[in-house]
């Protein structure tokens, strides 16, 4: 090694000593950036969080959940558990409100195993894809669809008031989900039509547009009764022990499905 370099190296270990005397480091940088000493890093302590901030956070954690398989929501009293997938995203601007857990403890508990699953079975979800299509020439997975309530719950006697406390704690989430995706009209099928309104005003209002208030808006809602009833009449049709009931079934069925699609037909202006 040549004499240049060893002084070089003598320079740069005599600089060093210093350096780490002084427990000072030099930072090298372009000329056209700011001195790292010039820059401010504040801490400041989270503290206690408010109510509502704490409130918000909750929210926000539901609303990143809807479509997990346990819906974080602890609002209810009774509450067994979430629904899976208690909300799933579609295109067109109508929501699909309906009910897969059971309302007395004569049905049984259902439990959904599939992520995109809507209804309690597949001849179920057929039955209304076929509908869909027939009244409006697309998938019926096109349309938004919410477990109304979002939860399943102990199994007791059916009784009105407790549900409709529940359905009225569970409009916060329903709010949400109208404000957030725009949502225009409502569809609301079967037994969660019978939870919202009652077993009698449900009837009185079957295959009527209606307008609903709910966050501040009104919205057009339109009952209908659970495509089930579709398949419940296909399997007495199966079951018919002669002739005439076998065409009795297959004619109350057709009957059916027609005003389906008349009644489906009042949502074609929302698309």
């Amino acid at each position: 090694m040549n004499r240049f370099l060893l002084e070089k190296y003598s320079e740069i270990i005599s600089e060093l000593k210093f350096i780490i005397n002084r427990k000072e480091f030099p930072i090298f940088k372009f000329g056209d950036e700011a001195d790292p000493g010039e820059y401010s890093f504040p801490w400041k302590s989270v503290g206690i969080q408010s109510t509502v901030q704490i409130t918000e956070e909750k929210r926000e954690r539901q609303r990143n959940s809807r479509e997990l398989a346990n819906f974080p929501c602890a609002i209810c009293v009774g509450k067994l558990a979430g629904i899976r997938n208690y909300f799933q995203i579609g295109r067109k601007p109508i929501l699909i409100l309906h009910y897969s857990g059971s309302t007395t403890p004569k049905e049984k508990p259902f439990i959904k195993k599939q992520a995109k699953q809507i209804f309690r079975d597949k001849i179920t979800e057929i039955t209304w894809s076929e509908l869909i299509q027939k009244s409006f020439g697309f998938s019926f997975e096109e349309f938004f669809y919410e477990e109304y309530p979002a939860c399943t719950f102990t199994p007791t006697e059916f009784v009105e008031d407790d549900w409709q406390k529940r359905i009225e704690a569970c409009k916060i989430h329903l709010e949400e989900n109208i404000r957030e995706f725009g949502i225009k009209a409502i569809v609301v099928l079967g037994s969660s039509a019978r939870l919202i309104f009652g077993t009698e005003r449900a009837k009185e209002i079957l295959g009527k547009e209606i307008l609903w208030e709910i966050g501040g808006q009104k919205i057009p809602l339109l009952t209908l009764r659970s495509p089930e009833a579709l398949v419940f009449l296909e399997e007495k049709s199966k079951k018919a022990d002669s002739e005439s009931n076998l065409f009795q079934y297959g004619k109350e069925k057709l009957e059916l499905e027609d005003t389906f699609i008349q009644h489906l037909s009042q949502i074609m202006k929302y698309l």
